[in-house]
């Protein structure tokens, strides 16, 4: 959970990131949400599938995020 967190702040906050970063934080994120043996949970699996990076860290952060237009 803290390498999707960390990747997450890369790619929400890019000014910060150093050159590679955010195309690997991407990457690298992809990876992550695909893999099934984690067994992240169905609300963080949305936020990842749909690229919801922001809603993804605030509910990591333990707070719900606004509902987009899927309703979810």
């Amino acid at each position: 959970m803290e390498e999707i967190k960390a990747c997450l702040q890369t790619i929400t906050n890019p000014k910060d990131a150093e050159t590679g970063q955010l195309s690997h934080a991407l990457r690298r994120l992809d990876e992550l949400a695909g893999d099934e043996s984690l067994g992240l949970d169905p609300k963080l699996k949305h936020f990842l599938k749909n690229r919801s990076y922001q809603k993804a860290l605030i509910w990591m952060d333990g707070e719900i995020p606004e509902r987009g237009i899927c309703g979810k």
